[in-house]
């Protein structure tokens, strides 16, 4: 079974200065050849990836590009693949009608880098790898055991981490399993509701916000190309960092209790289009755009996408399913009579059926319809 584990590690000055000399050359291999493969386009002609890759020698021999020699082999090649990945991707959304976005020229500026490597080993306790050696590393999750594919090392806000994709040689691995149906209906005042009748507050994160608000201001009213610009925006990455670890660990905790169950339904929300900016009027075309902008806020802070997706993954590995539904009604329909009508919700909070004058909370009657959506009857009580 493929598994991916990610973990910090700690380099010392040389080896610092190694890594980023290989985001350097990973960099300047790929905007090469991206540049490359934009002009075969423009021609009417097409690179393949292994066409992009056997450019590679040449680069190397070439007067000026002595130094990619010196940089591990395979992280290299890895950028190339990157392009080919980049281009099929945007044609993918080009076909589909999506929001499309063609492959762009990376920066040295930009506070996360990148490259990924497939001849990385643990050794001696440590990471070990290619034209680097051994590096301190924290292996927070136990022993990594089996036959290591892929290394991602990353580095952002001043830590550097190794995303690991790994072949443990096992079949599969199951966590627990209560072999029970839940609904679970999402909201902004409520992080979300279960058809158990269990409320689930989120996470208090203005501190962490207003943090990074400060930090943004900050470095805003520094001078371009000054030093004290590069300390604002490193600092402010590193608040961007711990905003997001603070709400992927509370994301983590509660999707793993969730998890345990055998099918857990939710609705098929359209994030995307929950969270546009408000259309106004031909005469005020900025109407309701200040409260539609906080109501935005809200829903993007929520992270119900990435919610679904670790819940949706860990079930599967448990052996479990998730469950989308259609999220018509679910708020204005009674779980115990059945009745729909937009008069049943009197508040965000309450919900009082006009036929059967069932009284409930609205997000713990909405979780139960849910629920109801995928055929398991249940009343709310």
């Amino acid at each position: 079974m493929l598994r991916v584990v990610k973990v910090r590690f700690y380099p010392n000055k040389q080896q610092q200065h190694a890594i980023q000399k290989i985001f350097g050359s990973c960099r300047f291999v790929f905007n090469i050849l991206l540049d490359a493969k934009i002009k075969a386009y423009e021609c009417g002609d097409s690179l393949s990836a292994y066409e992009l890759k056997k450019r590679l020698v040449p680069m190397k021999k070439a007067k000026g590009g002595e130094f990619l020699k010196e940089v591990d082999s395979t992280a290299l090649q890895n950028s190339v693949l990157k392009i080919d990945v980049a281009y099929k991707n945007f044609f993918r959304r080009v076909k589909l009608g999506e929001k499309v976005g063609f492959p762009r020229f990376k920066s040295k500026h930009n506070s996360y880098q990148s490259y990924q490597t497939s001849t990385a080993k643990i050794k001696n306790g440590k990471l070990y790898l290619p034209k680097i050696g051994e590096v301190k590393t924290k292996f927070h999750r136990g022993k990594i055991i089996g036959k290591i594919k892929t290394v991602t090392i990353s580095y952002e806000a001043g830590q550097y981490h190794a995303s690991i994709n790994y072949e443990d040689g096992k079949k599969e691995i199951f966590g627990k399993n209560n072999a029970k149906s839940i609904g679970i209906d999402v909201g902004v005042k409520v992080f979300a509701y279960t058809s158990d009748n269990q409320k689930i507050k989120h996470i208090n994160l203005k501190k962490e916000i207003a943090n990074v608000i400060k930090a943004q201001k900050r470095l805003s009213r520094r001078k371009k190309g000054s030093r004290n610009r590069v300390k604002a925006k490193l600092k402010l990455a590193k608040k961007h960092l711990k905003l997001r670890n603070k709400r992927n660990d509370f994301l983590h905790k509660v999707t793993k209790k969730l998890s345990e169950n055998q099918t857990v339904a939710v609705e098929n929300l359209m994030i995307k289009n929950m969270s546009k900016k408000a259309k106004g009027s031909i005469d005020n075309p900025n109407m309701r755009a200040s409260a539609k902008s906080g109501l935005n806020r809200s829903i993007l802070q929520q992270s119900w996408g990435k919610f679904f997706e670790f819940l949706e993954y860990k079930l599967k590995r448990n052996g479990g399913q998730l469950v989308k539904v259609d999220p018509k009604y679910t708020s204005q329909k009674c779980s115990c009579c059945g009745h729909i009508s937009k008069e049943n919700r009197q508040t965000q909070a309450k919900f009082i059926c006009t036929k059967c004058h069932t009284a409930l909370n609205a997000d713990y009657n909405a979780s139960v319809n849910i629920l109801n959506a995928v055929g398991t009857i249940v009343k709310a009580s």
